[in-house]
């Protein structure tokens, strides 16, 4: 029997081709990483800039993002992050960089270039414990609202609307706080400073100090904007935990907007 024109021959070929193909794709996929797609935090009713004058508008909100990110594999919640500058020119060039790549085409760039780049930190709190990420995932969206610090003369503020007027952090219309009751209120990252930059609340606390050159959170500038003057950029993000490379990877950032700290208000 010949098997150079033969049947046997042209059976041989096709099985040979078979199993270099399922080969192909076993190694293939074997060394595919998996892309882990989380969607973005949404912005609501408030957008809050430094330069506005309304005190009762320097608050933040927004709303989670947690029913969309249902599926995503390693989904833990939602992050906040921050930075202090004494210059409102560099707050808006470090801003717009960020924003400029914030595309479904550039990834995760976004994230990257607010985190690593420009050294933005994680939100903290008063208690000293907070959540990581702050908003852990619980399976629903939630609104968020937040003040980085009370207008002057509010500090006992009760009433309906605390954002407005009161530091506070309020989730799904609850405000956070403590066991004993007590609000909790937004604290630079580590938890042990304030945004009461200036002591305007009058306790005399050592949390209440002014951002100082070489902090991790502060961008200082030998030309500041304004005497006694500060302004924080608020931005926030979707986080999974990708178990491939054993870090965290996050979604678009949401731009929350900023506010000013001012002395005396």
């Amino acid at each position: 029997m010949s098997f150079k024109n033969g049947a046997p021959q042209s059976a041989g070929k096709r099985l040979f081709a078979v199993f270099s193909f399922v080969c192909g794709v076993f190694f293939f996929s074997c060394g595919l990483d998996e892309v882990i797609s989380v969607a973005e935090p949404t912005k609501t009713n408030n957008d809050p800039n430094y330069s506005g004058v309304d005190f009762s508008k320097w608050y933040c909100s927004f709303v989670t993002e947690e029913r969309g990110n249902s599926d995503t594999k390693g989904f833990s919640g939602t992050d906040i992050y921050y930075k202090i500058y004494n210059s409102s020119s560099a707050l808006e060039s470090q801003r717009s960089s960020i924003l400029s790549v914030n595309t479904t085409s550039n990834g995760t760039a976004s994230t990257t270039k607010m985190i690593e780049t420009y050294s933005y930190q994680p939100l903290g709190l008063s208690s000293g414990s907070p959540e990581s990420p702050f908003i852990p995932d619980d399976g629903k969206n939630r609104s968020v609202v937040f003040r980085a610090k009370t207008y002057s003369g509010n500090e006992n503020y009760a009433g309906d609307n605390m954002e407005q007027f009161r530091a506070c952090v309020i989730i799904d219309g609850q405000v956070l706080s403590s066991g004993d009751g007590v609000p909790l209120v937004p604290f630079r990252n580590g938890s042990t400073k304030s945004f009461d930059f200036f002591d305007d609340n009058g306790d005399d606390s050592d949390s209440d100090v002014k951002p100082a050159e070489g902090d991790s959170d502060f961008y200082y500038s030998s030309s500041s904007s304004a005497d006694d003057t500060y302004y924080v950029q608020f931005f926030a993000v979707g986080v999974a935990f990708d178990e491939a490379t054993l870090s965290n990877t996050y979604s678009l950032v949401l731009d929350l907007g900023s506010v000013p700290i001012i002395k005396g208000s």
